[in-house]
């Protein structure tokens, strides 16, 4: 029984795999593209009020309260961008993970190119910031650490922040015309990537903002933010979404052996990846505790996730040939997969002639 269960799991994975996802859509709704997206990448340039803020606020000698949360914006700007870059690295080492792959499916340079602005996000986020402390300047004299800040972030996460997305998610996200107008462009990644993870529309990470600024700024109202608090719930909300949208199975299925509650409280790579396949089900933003409860949670989810999670030790099918190469250079050693895919799918160009 046990085998013909592995055997139907291993089709099921395979048709899956297969199976095609939304590749094009409308692009013409209101707030679908960026204000920047003819910047390309100049829009880096759009950083540069809170430098100068903050270093006019250093010469003219401003109380540190004033400028502080300029250069907070851009440090932790600079820690989400590295975060991605981490995951997509790790991600791209084969050699270490390529037994626990969800898709055994390369990234084509179409979603390359599509993904290209992934980190739009981070930019909108920091211009929603900037202007939430210019309207209530009070939120930005946070004390460096409050440990009773931990439960109340918490409380605001799972009370509101979890189920609203599930909502939003399901109802909107997947609603016939606002799929075909907005959502599509998320999906239509054929292969899961951290990247993907910022691949969608300026309204969808509007309401993103939303979702993940209720923590922080309901914390902040009731006196019990704290600067590492923002830090801290920021970057571990994109670990978990970098988690959920990369190709590898990096939670190991014993962990729910042990603890069975846990499965209800955080999701997987396997979890997600099966929402981008199946998109009827697994719609929770980091705990899958609402799907259960919502009754949207695909049937296969935990036992796909143990089958690839158990695969450690197992030998991974042999490529038909090996290219080895060697870098050159540093310049020419960037355009291995795991360090920029921003430079590995560009051909390497010697400036020697």
């Amino acid at each position: 029984m046990g085998t013909q269960k592995e055997t139907m799991l291993e089709e099921m994975k395979t048709r899956l795999d297969e199976k095609k996802v939304f590749s094009s859509g409308k692009e013409r709704a209101p707030l679908f593209g960026w204000p920047w997206q003819n910047l390309s990448n100049f829009k880096y340039l759009l950083y540069g009020p809170l430098l100068a803020e903050f270093i006019y606020s250093r010469i003219y000698g401003k109380k540190h309260s004033e400028y502080s949360w300029c250069l907070h914006i851009l440090i932790l700007s600079s820690l989400r961008g590295l975060v991605h870059q981490l995951w997509s690295s790790y991600n791209n080492m084969l050699f270490l993970n390529r037994n626990h792959r969800l898709s055994e499916k390369g990234i084509d340079f179409d979603q390359i190119d599509k993904e290209w602005h992934w980190d739009n996000f981070i930019l909108l986020e920091a211009f929603v910031a900037s202007i939430i402390l210019l309207i209530n300047p009070s939120i930005s004299n946070l004390p460096i650490w409050k440990t009773s800040g931990i439960t109340a972030c918490i409380i605001f996460h799972v009370g509101l922040s979890e189920p609203l997305y599930y909502w939003l998610h399901r109802l909107l996200l997947h609603s016939p015309s606002f799929f075909q107008q907005y959502h599509w462009l998320h999906h239509s990644s054929q292969v899961n990537h951290p990247f993907t993870a910022g691949h969608a529309t300026l309204l969808e990470h509007l309401l993103l903002c939303v979702i993940m600024g209720v923590p922080l700024v309901g914390t902040a109202l009731i006196g019990q933010g704290s600067v590492i608090l923002f830090y801290g719930y920021v970057l571990i909300f994109d670990f978990l979404r970098c988690m959920g949208h990369s190709n590898i199975e990096v939670v190991p299925h014993h962990i729910f052996h042990t603890m069975p509650m846990l499965k209800y409280l955080i999701y997987t790579p396997t979890y997600y990846y099966l929402h981008h396949k199946d998109m009827k089900t697994n719609f929770c933003l980091f705990m899958p505790l609402f799907d259960v409860l919502g009754k949207t949670m695909n049937e296969i989810s935990w036992d796909l996730h143990r089958k690839i999670s158990s695969k450690e030790g197992k030998k991974a099918k042999a490529p038909e040939f090996v290219f080895l190469a060697h870098a050159v250079d540093i310049i020419s050693s960037m355009h291995v997969p795991f360090v920029f895919r921003s430079c590995s799918s560009l051909p390497f160009a010697s400036n020697i002639l």
